[in-house]
């Protein structure tokens, strides 16, 4: 039961990391007027993404890294996350991206023949 409960808090302790991070970045935008409201559900939503995933690796990470570099990861891949979520919020710009990459793809196929 003590286990589940350290499991719990360290997975909180990595969100709240995700969290800061995504909403660094949100209150930058903000205040540099590239948005005009925070985005309160992306930010949520863009850390839960990233927080499930470092738990995931957390083990590895830890083992490669102190707990310093571990944290800067956290919150380094929230203000990514945030990013990457509002920058592809909608299919266009997702089969835009997807384009973009069939495109280098492409050119670099062509640079090998």
């Amino acid at each position: 039961m003590i286990a589940l409960l350290e499991e719990i808090l360290f997975f909180i302790f990595i969100y709240l990391l995700c969290f800061l991070g995504a909403l660094s970045k949100d209150l930058m935008d903000t205040f540099l007027q590239k948005i005009e409201e925070i985005l309160i559900i992306k930010i949520i939503i863009s850390s839960l993404a990233v927080a499930i995933l470092l738990y995931g690796f957390s083990d590895g990470l830890l083992e490669r890294f102190n707990l310093k570099p571990f944290i800067t990861l956290c919150y380094t891949m929230g203000l990514v996350s945030f990013e990457v979520l509002v920058r592809y919020s909608n299919i266009k710009e997702i089969g835009v991206l997807a384009e973009e990459i069939y495109q280098l793809r492409l050119t670099q196929k062509k640079d090998k023949d």
